[in-house]
């Protein structure tokens, strides 16, 4: 004999449903970080930011010497520690590459375009650019011809990042945006553990092929 089916009352429903949405969240806000990405942003910046250079020449007789006198001329470097670094194939025979590894405290005025410039004005140029210390921040960067959204119909705008990512590069990219100016260009950067790094070498390559070169890259750790 069938016997007779029993559903749930409306009160074991609600209690069930509440003990789910309480399981979601929880979940959600142990592996999903940018939840409480605002309130990260709003911590104090640390005292000093790790910034990484690679260049394949750097070990060669006389070339870490031009590098530091390339990067004093830098404001923002002219008085920060400085050390250098060998991984991988950077150690072996004959292999003059390596790190340059820099602690900078003055995160408000790091320009990666005028680090870029001052380097290349001293005849190097970085294969990576690494910067990390920061959990949550973004890169905004100055340029002469954005297309404005209320130009959109006569320029082409920015593009997807979907778009600009290839294989691994730009993963540490969230997405860009631009002001209504259409004079500055805001890449957005995921949130960061403590031992992540981002390449802006990476963001300069993508840059180089959509015909875009800010004036000026800077970091921005403030809340939005």
């Amino acid at each position: 004999m069938m016997r007779r089916l029993r559903f749930a009352t409306w009160p074991q429903i609600l209690v069930l449903s509440l003990v789910w949405l309480g399981v979601c969240v929880g979940i959600d806000f142990v592996f999903n970080p940018n939840m409480t990405a605002k309130e990260r942003a709003a911590e104090a910046a640390p005292a000093s930011v790790p910034l990484s250079i690679h260049l394949h020449s750097l070990r060669s007789k006389g070339c870490e010497d031009d590098v530091r006198k390339a990067l004093a001329a830098l404001p923002w470097l002219q008085n920060a520690p400085m050390a250098v670094r060998t991984v991988g194939n950077d150690t072996e025979k004959g292999n003059f590459a390596g790190w340059l590894d820099i602690n900078v405290t003055d995160i408000a005025s790091i320009d990666f375009v005028a680090l870029d410039q001052a380097l290349r004005k001293g005849g190097f140029v970085p294969s990576q650019v690494t910067f990390g210390g920061l959990q949550h921040f973004r890169l905004e960067g100055e340029a002469q011809h954005l297309c404005s959204p209320t130009s959109a119909a006569d320029c082409e705008p920015l593009p997807a990042v979907a778009s600009v990512r290839r294989n691994d590069r730009l993963k540490w990219l969230d997405s860009l945006t631009m002001d209504s100016t259409g004079t500055k260009v805001v890449f957005h950067v995921r949130f960061l553990q403590p031992d992540e790094r981002i390449d802006v070498k990476e963001l300069f390559t993508s840059m180089d092929e959509f015909g875009l070169w800010p004036s000026s890259l800077r970091v921005i750790a403030a809340a939005e």
